[in-house]
């Protein structure tokens, strides 16, 4: 009776823990920076990818580029997930740009914590290209 009543717990947390499904790490596109444009009421928006490559010195860094445009963040977001096969890592981004007067939308939507937010009124692939 008492292993039946362990086993019911047991199976009663599982519904309530999340325990989030493996992904490959070659599966998984980390992103570092963030970038948001705002024009002409479209959303466009850039993820830089980090792809750490090892050779005899160490590990080196190349970085891949994603854009999309949208009418909101979120459609925009949808359509670089959709093309890549890669599953879009997010929490772990180290930096947004964007060109819009306050990032809180941005953060919201995309539920990102990101420390360095860089406002500029310039090109912000640009400024994410050159970030690192």
């Amino acid at each position: 009776m008492k292993r039946l009543m362990l086993l019911l717990i047991l199976i009663s947390f599982s519904y309530f823990l999340h325990i989030p499904h493996y992904v490959e790490l070659n599966n998984l596109a980390i992103i570092e920076g963030i970038g948001v444009s705002f024009k002409n009421n479209h959303y466009t928006i850039y993820l830089k990818e980090i792809i750490p490559i090892k050779d005899e010195q160490g590990i080196n860094y190349e970085y891949n580029y994603y854009q999309e445009d949208g009418k909101t963040i979120k459609k925009a977001f949808n359509k670089i997930q959709n093309k890549t096969k890669k599953k879009l890592y997010l929490k772990e981004a180290k930096f947004l740009v964007t060109n819009l007067k306050t990032s809180e939308k941005i953060t919201h939507e995309l539920k990102i914590k990101t420390k360095n937010i860089h406002h500029v009124k310039e090109n912000v692939l640009k400024k994410l290209k050159q970030l690192d």
